[in-house]
Protein backbone atom coordinates (compact mmCIF):
# COMPACT_ATOMS: atom_id res chain seq x y z
CA UNK A 1 0.00 0.00 0.00
CA UNK A 2 2.95 2.33 0.57
CA UNK A 3 3.63 2.50 -3.18
CA UNK A 4 -0.04 3.17 -3.94
CA UNK A 5 -0.11 6.03 -1.42
CA UNK A 6 2.96 7.51 -3.08
CA UNK A 7 1.39 7.41 -6.56
CA UNK A 8 -1.90 8.89 -5.32
CA UNK A 9 -0.08 11.68 -3.49
CA UNK A 10 2.10 12.55 -6.48
CA UNK A 11 -0.77 12.55 -8.97
CA UNK A 12 -3.20 14.55 -6.84
CA UNK A 13 -0.52 17.14 -6.14
CA UNK A 14 -0.12 17.95 -9.85
CA UNK A 15 -2.07 20.82 -11.38
CA UNK A 16 -3.87 19.55 -14.45
CA UNK A 17 -6.86 21.72 -15.25
CA UNK A 18 -9.21 20.92 -18.10
CA UNK A 19 -7.39 21.51 -21.38
CA UNK A 20 -4.02 21.83 -19.60
CA UNK A 21 -3.30 18.26 -18.53
CA UNK A 22 0.31 18.30 -19.78
CA UNK A 23 1.90 17.84 -16.35
CA UNK A 24 -0.24 14.78 -15.66
CA UNK A 25 0.44 13.44 -19.15
CA UNK A 26 4.19 13.74 -18.55
CA UNK A 27 3.87 11.84 -15.26
CA UNK A 28 1.94 9.01 -16.93
CA UNK A 29 4.36 8.80 -19.87
CA UNK A 30 7.38 8.64 -17.54
CA UNK A 31 5.68 5.97 -15.42
CA UNK A 32 4.80 3.75 -18.39
CA UNK A 33 8.22 4.25 -19.98
CA UNK A 34 9.83 2.92 -16.80
CA UNK A 35 7.71 -0.22 -17.17
CA UNK A 36 8.68 -0.55 -20.85
CA UNK A 37 5.16 0.05 -22.11
CA UNK A 38 4.71 2.30 -25.10
CA UNK A 39 2.14 5.05 -24.60
CA UNK A 40 0.63 7.07 -27.43
CA UNK A 41 -0.88 10.54 -27.06
CA UNK A 42 -3.46 12.05 -29.39
CA UNK A 43 -3.79 15.74 -30.28
CA UNK A 44 -6.02 16.65 -27.33
CA UNK A 45 -4.01 14.69 -24.75
CA UNK A 46 -5.67 11.28 -24.44
CA UNK A 47 -3.10 8.59 -23.62
CA UNK A 48 -3.39 4.97 -24.72
CA UNK A 49 -1.23 2.12 -23.43
CA UNK A 50 -1.55 -1.08 -25.47
CA UNK A 51 -0.59 -3.87 -23.07
CA UNK A 52 -1.08 -6.88 -25.35
CA UNK A 53 -0.11 -6.19 -28.98
CA UNK A 54 0.50 -9.92 -29.35
CA UNK A 55 -3.26 -10.44 -28.81
CA UNK A 56 -4.28 -8.25 -31.75
CA UNK A 57 -7.37 -9.77 -33.35
CA UNK A 58 -8.91 -10.88 -30.07
CA UNK A 59 -11.68 -8.99 -28.31
CA UNK A 60 -10.57 -5.58 -27.09
CA UNK A 61 -10.97 -4.39 -23.50
CA UNK A 62 -10.42 -0.76 -22.55
CA UNK A 63 -10.11 0.48 -18.98
CA UNK A 64 -10.08 4.26 -18.70
CA UNK A 65 -9.87 7.11 -16.19
CA UNK A 66 -9.58 10.86 -16.77
CA UNK A 67 -6.52 12.96 -15.99
CA UNK A 68 -8.11 16.43 -15.76
CA UNK A 69 -9.45 18.15 -12.65
CA UNK A 70 -11.98 20.85 -11.84
CA UNK A 71 -10.54 24.34 -11.47
CA UNK A 72 -10.86 27.89 -12.73
CA UNK A 73 -9.42 30.23 -15.35
CA UNK A 74 -8.56 33.91 -14.92
CA UNK A 75 -11.09 36.06 -16.81
CA UNK A 76 -10.44 39.54 -15.38
CA UNK A 77 -7.82 41.44 -13.36
CA UNK A 78 -9.21 44.65 -11.86
CA UNK A 79 -7.33 47.93 -11.48
CA UNK A 80 -6.45 47.11 -7.86
CA UNK A 81 -4.84 43.78 -8.75
CA UNK A 82 -7.63 41.46 -7.65
CA UNK A 83 -8.29 38.49 -9.91
CA UNK A 84 -11.69 37.15 -10.97
CA UNK A 85 -12.17 33.73 -12.53
CA UNK A 86 -14.50 31.52 -14.52
CA UNK A 87 -15.07 27.88 -13.62
CA UNK A 88 -13.34 25.09 -15.52
CA UNK A 89 -15.65 22.22 -14.77
CA UNK A 90 -18.21 22.02 -11.98
CA UNK A 91 -16.01 23.29 -9.17
CA UNK A 92 -17.94 23.61 -5.88
CA UNK A 93 -18.25 27.32 -4.95
CA UNK A 94 -19.41 26.51 -1.40
CA UNK A 95 -15.85 25.80 -0.30
CA UNK A 96 -14.03 28.72 -1.94
CA UNK A 97 -14.06 31.47 0.68
CA UNK A 98 -10.65 31.76 2.35
CA UNK A 99 -8.97 28.97 0.36
CA UNK A 100 -5.35 28.77 -0.75
CA UNK A 101 -5.13 28.45 -4.53
CA UNK A 102 -2.41 27.96 -7.13
CA UNK A 103 -2.17 29.91 -10.38
CA UNK A 104 -0.14 28.58 -13.32
CA UNK A 105 0.71 30.53 -16.46
CA UNK A 106 3.41 29.88 -19.05
CA UNK A 107 5.17 27.43 -16.78
CA UNK A 108 5.24 29.75 -13.76
CA UNK A 109 3.34 29.02 -10.54
CA UNK A 110 1.92 31.56 -8.11
CA UNK A 111 0.29 31.18 -4.71
CA UNK A 112 -2.97 33.02 -4.14
CA UNK A 113 -5.76 33.17 -1.58
CA UNK A 114 -9.44 33.73 -2.13
CA UNK A 115 -10.54 36.86 -0.33
CA UNK A 116 -13.38 36.81 2.18
CA UNK A 117 -14.79 39.80 4.03
CA UNK A 118 -13.41 40.14 7.56
CA UNK A 119 -15.69 38.63 10.16
CA UNK A 120 -15.52 41.89 12.11
CA UNK A 121 -17.38 43.73 9.35
CA UNK A 122 -19.80 40.97 8.38
CA UNK A 123 -23.39 41.36 9.55
CA UNK A 124 -25.71 38.53 10.52
CA UNK A 125 -28.34 37.96 7.83
CA UNK A 126 -26.64 40.30 5.38
CA UNK A 127 -25.67 39.65 1.76
CA UNK A 128 -22.22 38.64 3.04
CA UNK A 129 -23.64 35.40 4.40
CA UNK A 130 -25.49 34.34 1.25
CA UNK A 131 -24.11 31.69 -1.09
CA UNK A 132 -22.00 33.09 -3.91
CA UNK A 133 -21.17 31.84 -7.36
CA UNK A 134 -17.54 31.03 -8.17
CA UNK A 135 -17.41 34.10 -10.41
CA UNK A 136 -18.16 36.39 -7.45
CA UNK A 137 -15.00 35.51 -5.53
CA UNK A 138 -11.66 37.21 -6.08
CA UNK A 139 -8.08 35.98 -5.78
CA UNK A 140 -5.49 38.00 -3.90
CA UNK A 141 -1.81 37.59 -4.82
CA UNK A 142 -0.66 40.56 -2.75
CA UNK A 143 -0.46 42.93 -5.71
CA UNK A 144 -1.10 46.67 -5.39
CA UNK A 145 -2.52 47.09 -8.89
CA UNK A 146 -3.24 45.36 -12.20
CA UNK A 147 0.17 46.20 -13.64
CA UNK A 148 1.96 44.30 -10.85
CA UNK A 149 -0.11 41.19 -11.58
CA UNK A 150 0.71 41.35 -15.27
CA UNK A 151 4.41 42.03 -14.62
CA UNK A 152 4.57 38.99 -12.35
CA UNK A 153 3.39 36.82 -15.23
CA UNK A 154 -0.31 36.33 -14.48
CA UNK A 155 -2.77 37.20 -17.25
CA UNK A 156 -6.25 36.40 -18.49
CA UNK A 157 -6.36 32.70 -19.39
CA UNK A 158 -4.07 31.57 -16.54
CA UNK A 159 -5.18 28.36 -14.84
CA UNK A 160 -6.22 28.22 -11.20
CA UNK A 161 -6.47 25.11 -9.06
CA UNK A 162 -6.93 24.19 -5.45
CA UNK A 163 -3.63 24.22 -3.55
CA UNK A 164 -2.53 20.64 -2.92
CA UNK A 165 -2.81 19.55 0.71
CA UNK A 166 -2.49 15.75 0.81
CA UNK A 167 -3.25 14.25 4.23
CA UNK A 168 -3.49 10.71 5.59
CA UNK A 169 -6.47 10.02 7.85
CA UNK A 170 -7.77 7.14 9.96
CA UNK A 171 -8.89 3.79 8.54
CA UNK A 172 -6.61 3.95 5.49
CA UNK A 173 -8.30 7.11 4.22
CA UNK A 174 -6.51 9.93 2.42
CA UNK A 175 -7.65 13.37 1.26
CA UNK A 176 -6.58 15.92 -1.32
CA UNK A 177 -7.80 17.81 -4.34
CA UNK A 178 -8.37 15.94 -7.64
CA UNK A 179 -8.95 12.47 -6.20
CA UNK A 180 -11.52 12.82 -8.98
CA UNK A 181 -10.06 11.27 -11.03
CA UNK A 182 -6.35 10.97 -10.22
CA UNK A 183 -6.96 8.25 -7.65
CA UNK A 184 -8.29 6.09 -10.48
CA UNK A 185 -5.41 7.12 -12.73
CA UNK A 186 -3.19 5.97 -9.86
CA UNK A 187 -4.82 2.55 -9.58
CA UNK A 188 -4.44 1.98 -13.32
CA UNK A 189 -0.73 2.77 -13.09
CA UNK A 190 -0.36 0.72 -9.89
CA UNK A 191 -2.11 -2.24 -11.56
CA UNK A 192 0.07 -1.85 -14.63
CA UNK A 193 3.05 -2.83 -12.46
CA UNK A 194 1.37 -6.03 -11.29
CA UNK A 195 -0.30 -7.42 -14.42
CA UNK A 196 1.12 -10.56 -15.99
CA UNK A 197 0.27 -10.06 -19.66
CA UNK A 198 1.00 -13.75 -20.33
CA UNK A 199 -2.21 -14.59 -18.43
CA UNK A 200 -4.38 -12.28 -20.55
CA UNK A 201 -6.48 -13.72 -23.37
CA UNK A 202 -7.95 -10.45 -24.68
CA UNK A 203 -6.49 -7.37 -26.32
CA UNK A 204 -6.04 -4.98 -23.40
CA UNK A 205 -5.72 -1.19 -23.35
CA UNK A 206 -5.36 1.29 -20.48
CA UNK A 207 -6.51 4.78 -21.47
CA UNK A 208 -6.14 8.10 -19.65
CA UNK A 209 -8.67 10.62 -20.94
CA UNK A 210 -8.94 14.40 -20.90
CA UNK A 211 -11.64 17.06 -20.55
CA UNK A 212 -14.09 14.83 -18.68
CA UNK A 213 -14.86 17.59 -16.20
CA UNK A 214 -15.68 20.02 -19.01
CA UNK A 215 -17.59 18.14 -21.69
CA UNK A 216 -17.61 14.44 -20.68
CA UNK A 217 -16.63 13.50 -24.22
CA UNK A 218 -12.85 13.93 -24.37
CA UNK A 219 -12.34 10.15 -24.39
CA UNK A 220 -14.31 9.66 -27.63
CA UNK A 221 -11.48 10.15 -30.16
CA UNK A 222 -9.34 7.51 -28.44
CA UNK A 223 -12.28 5.12 -28.06
CA UNK A 224 -13.03 5.47 -31.78
CA UNK A 225 -9.42 4.67 -32.58
CA UNK A 226 -9.26 1.59 -30.34
CA UNK A 227 -12.86 0.47 -31.05
CA UNK A 228 -13.15 -1.75 -27.93
CA UNK A 229 -15.67 -4.53 -27.39
CA UNK A 230 -15.72 -3.80 -23.67
CA UNK A 231 -15.06 -0.41 -22.03
CA UNK A 232 -14.86 -0.05 -18.25
CA UNK A 233 -14.91 3.51 -16.94
CA UNK A 234 -13.19 4.22 -13.63
CA UNK A 235 -14.35 7.34 -11.78
CA UNK A 236 -15.46 8.56 -8.38
CA UNK A 237 -19.00 8.61 -7.03
CA UNK A 238 -20.23 10.73 -4.10
CA UNK A 239 -20.28 8.83 -0.82
CA UNK A 240 -23.38 9.63 1.21
CA UNK A 241 -22.19 8.58 4.65
CA UNK A 242 -21.35 12.09 5.94
CA UNK A 243 -23.93 13.99 8.06
CA UNK A 244 -24.95 16.29 5.19
CA UNK A 245 -25.87 13.40 2.86
CA UNK A 246 -26.62 10.59 5.31
CA UNK A 247 -29.38 8.37 4.04
CA UNK A 248 -29.50 9.74 0.48
CA UNK A 249 -28.09 6.49 -0.87
CA UNK A 250 -26.17 3.48 0.45
CA UNK A 251 -22.72 4.45 -0.86
CA UNK A 252 -20.06 4.58 1.88
CA UNK A 253 -16.29 4.88 1.84
CA UNK A 254 -14.45 1.81 3.07
CA UNK A 255 -17.28 -0.55 2.07
CA UNK A 256 -15.94 -1.55 -1.33
CA UNK A 257 -16.09 -0.30 -4.92
CA UNK A 258 -19.42 0.85 -6.35
CA UNK A 259 -20.89 -0.57 -9.52
CA UNK A 260 -23.15 1.78 -11.49
CA UNK A 261 -26.65 0.42 -12.06
CA UNK A 262 -27.90 3.80 -13.26
CA UNK A 263 -26.67 7.37 -13.49
CA UNK A 264 -28.41 10.28 -15.14
CA UNK A 265 -27.61 13.95 -15.57
CA UNK A 266 -30.81 15.91 -16.10
CA UNK A 267 -29.48 19.41 -15.36
CA UNK A 268 -29.01 20.83 -18.85
CA UNK A 269 -27.52 17.66 -20.33
CA UNK A 270 -30.02 14.86 -20.83
CA UNK A 271 -27.77 11.83 -20.71
CA UNK A 272 -26.99 8.82 -18.59
CA UNK A 273 -26.42 5.09 -18.58
CA UNK A 274 -28.18 1.91 -17.50
CA UNK A 275 -25.40 -0.64 -18.11
CA UNK A 276 -25.85 -4.17 -19.40
CA UNK A 277 -27.10 -6.33 -16.55
CA UNK A 278 -25.17 -9.43 -17.62
CA UNK A 279 -21.95 -7.45 -17.49
CA UNK A 280 -22.80 -6.13 -14.03
CA UNK A 281 -23.43 -9.66 -12.75
CA UNK A 282 -20.13 -10.80 -14.26
CA UNK A 283 -18.25 -8.07 -12.37
CA UNK A 284 -20.17 -8.79 -9.15
CA UNK A 285 -19.25 -12.47 -9.37
CA UNK A 286 -15.58 -11.61 -9.80
CA UNK A 287 -15.73 -9.50 -6.62
CA UNK A 288 -17.42 -12.36 -4.76
CA UNK A 289 -14.65 -14.70 -5.84
CA UNK A 290 -12.15 -12.28 -4.26
CA UNK A 291 -14.26 -12.09 -1.07
CA UNK A 292 -15.09 -8.41 -1.04
CA UNK A 293 -18.40 -6.67 -1.49
CA UNK A 294 -19.68 -4.45 -4.27
CA UNK A 295 -21.85 -1.43 -3.56
CA UNK A 296 -24.63 -0.58 -6.01
CA UNK A 297 -24.79 2.97 -7.32
CA UNK A 298 -28.08 4.49 -8.50
CA UNK A 299 -27.60 8.23 -8.86
CA UNK A 300 -29.01 11.29 -10.59
CA UNK A 301 -26.95 14.43 -11.12
CA UNK A 302 -23.96 12.30 -12.14
CA UNK A 303 -22.66 11.69 -15.64
CA UNK A 304 -19.59 9.88 -16.97
CA UNK A 305 -18.15 9.17 -20.41
CA UNK A 306 -19.80 5.75 -20.64
CA UNK A 307 -23.13 7.47 -21.33
CA UNK A 308 -21.71 8.51 -24.70
CA UNK A 309 -19.56 5.44 -25.32
CA UNK A 310 -22.59 3.17 -24.91
CA UNK A 311 -24.16 4.60 -28.08
CA UNK A 312 -20.92 5.12 -29.99
CA UNK A 313 -21.45 2.01 -32.11
CA UNK A 314 -23.41 -1.22 -32.19
CA UNK A 315 -20.80 -3.47 -30.58
CA UNK A 316 -19.41 -1.68 -27.54
CA UNK A 317 -20.57 -2.75 -24.04
CA UNK A 318 -19.79 -0.46 -21.10
CA UNK A 319 -19.78 -0.39 -17.32
CA UNK A 320 -18.66 1.98 -14.56
CA UNK A 321 -16.63 0.96 -11.53
CA UNK A 322 -16.75 3.84 -9.06
CA UNK A 323 -14.65 4.89 -6.08
CA UNK A 324 -16.79 6.21 -3.19
CA UNK A 325 -15.56 9.71 -2.38
CA UNK A 326 -16.61 12.30 0.19
CA UNK A 327 -16.75 16.03 -0.60
CA UNK A 328 -16.37 15.70 -4.38
CA UNK A 329 -15.07 18.68 -6.39
CA UNK A 330 -13.54 20.29 -3.30
CA UNK A 331 -9.88 20.43 -2.15
CA UNK A 332 -10.56 17.80 0.53
CA UNK A 333 -11.91 14.82 -1.38
CA UNK A 334 -11.63 11.75 0.88
CA UNK A 335 -11.21 8.19 -0.39
CA UNK A 336 -10.45 4.82 1.16
CA UNK A 337 -7.26 3.18 -0.07
CA UNK A 338 -8.89 -0.20 0.63
CA UNK A 339 -11.68 0.60 -1.84
CA UNK A 340 -9.05 1.73 -4.33
CA UNK A 341 -7.00 -1.44 -3.95
CA UNK A 342 -10.11 -3.55 -4.50
CA UNK A 343 -10.78 -1.70 -7.76
CA UNK A 344 -7.28 -2.76 -8.78
CA UNK A 345 -8.19 -6.36 -7.96
CA UNK A 346 -11.29 -6.06 -10.15
CA UNK A 347 -9.26 -4.64 -13.03
CA UNK A 348 -6.93 -7.63 -12.90
CA UNK A 349 -9.80 -10.11 -12.51
CA UNK A 350 -11.59 -8.76 -15.59
CA UNK A 351 -8.35 -8.65 -17.60
CA UNK A 352 -7.49 -12.26 -16.71
CA UNK A 353 -10.98 -13.72 -17.22
CA UNK A 354 -12.36 -11.88 -20.26
CA UNK A 355 -11.97 -13.71 -23.57
CA UNK A 356 -13.62 -14.26 -26.97
CA UNK A 357 -16.12 -16.73 -25.48
CA UNK A 358 -17.72 -14.13 -23.18
CA UNK A 359 -20.62 -12.27 -24.76
CA UNK A 360 -22.85 -9.57 -23.35
CA UNK A 361 -25.69 -7.68 -24.92
CA UNK A 362 -29.39 -8.03 -25.68
CA UNK A 363 -28.84 -9.86 -28.97
CA UNK A 364 -27.04 -12.67 -27.13
CA UNK A 365 -30.01 -13.12 -24.79
CA UNK A 366 -32.39 -13.42 -27.73
CA UNK A 367 -30.20 -16.03 -29.40
CA UNK A 368 -30.20 -18.19 -26.26
CA UNK A 369 -33.99 -17.95 -25.98
CA UNK A 370 -34.45 -18.98 -29.58
CA UNK A 371 -35.57 -15.55 -30.71
CA UNK A 372 -34.66 -13.71 -33.86
CA UNK A 373 -31.28 -14.61 -35.35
Amino acid sequence: MKKLIEIVKELTSIQGNVGYEENVISYIIDFTDNLNYEATVDNIGNISVHLTPENTGKKKVMFFAHSDEVGMMVRKIDSNGFIYCEKLGSLNPNCLAGLKMEIENDGKKFDAVIGVKSHHFSKVGSEDRKQKAAQDYFLDVGAKNREQVLEAGIDVGARVSYKSQFVQLLNNCVANKSMDDRALVAILLYTLQELDVNQIDCDLYFVFGVQEEFNTRGILPMARKINPDLAIGLDVTPATDSPDLLGYSEIKIGEGPALTYMNHHSRGTLAGIVPNNKLLKYIENLANEKSFQIQKEVATGILTETAYLSIENEKIIVANISLPTRYTHTPVEIISLIDLEQIGVLIKSIAYSYNDCLNFGKHQDLKKKGGRK
